[in-house]
């Protein structure tokens, strides 16, 4: 019971993770992934192989259908319709993250996710992406904490956060929340990165949303501050050049 709970709790992250992704390749694991096939009648294109999104390790694909949202809904409900090896549900669906319909399965260890919806200017197509993530060996250890490596005001929430480590570039986006405003949260930013030697590249104010851009040699840090109520929401983006 209390793996089943661990599984439902990663999903649940998952879910989150995928949709806060969105609105933005294989990795390494004891066993070998399960098949995860593509929609039918569909172009699929890798969207990341090595994405970590909220201490969760994920590889990413995007797909384009021509067939409706139903047809593909389908399409995996026969697919995954008998349970894994050991398994009670073949999959699980919902409709949660509006507009998007979301089925996923858990099969050897893995936990497979289609997340699916209407192609906007044509409504007998449909769009998406399929994730792959591998759930933990131990049950019993507590998820990875979100942003311990990224400078933050006192009294911030991470909301969200996306790693990428491709060829010649490792990625961090993070989505933080806080009661302070942005001006405090601009004056915070500004001492920290201009401390570290860090050169301004551009520092734009468009009343209820401030850009900060810091660089170095291989490094470039874009700080995005929107008011939200009466605090504040921090965009951060990090890129390190790995190439030289």
């Amino acid at each position: 019971m209390e793996r089943l709970n661990m599984h439902h709790r990663h999903l649940k992250r998952l879910r989150i993770s995928c949709l806060s992704a969105i609105l933005l390749l294989p990795f390494s694991v004891s066993a070998k992934a399960p098949k995860f096939p593509s929609p039918p009648d569909a172009s699929v294109e890798w969207v990341s192989k090595n994405l970590t999104m909220n201490g969760i390790k994920n590889s990413i694909r995007a797909f384009h259908s021509n067939k409706t949202i139903e047809k593909v809904v389908e399409f995996y409900r026969k697919e995954w319709e008998n349970p894994p090896r050991g398994g009670k549900l073949g999959y699980t669906e919902t409709i949660v993250g509006s507009p998007w319909y979301i089925l996923t399965r858990v099969e050897d260890g893995y936990l497979m996710t289609v997340m699916v919806q209407v192609q906007e200017n044509n409504k007998k197509r449909s769009w998406g992406y399929l994730s792959t993530s591998p759930l933990p060996k131990n049950p019993e250890k507590p998820l990875p904490a979100l942003g311990g490596d990224t400078a933050k005001m006192t009294g911030s929430d991470v909301m969200n956060e996306m790693k990428t480590n491709d060829p010649g570039k490792k990625a961090t986006t993070m989505i933080i929340s806080n009661e302070h405003s942005i001006d405090r949260n601009a004056m915070f930013y500004r001492k920290h990165y201009e401390g570290m030697g860090w050169t301004k590249e551009s520092d734009h104010d468009a009343g209820d949303v401030k850009t900060l851009v810091y660089k170095t040699r291989k490094k470039r840090t874009t700080i995005v501050l929107q008011r939200d109520g009466s605090g504040s929401k921090v965009i951060v983006n990090s890129v390190k050049n790995t190439m030289f």
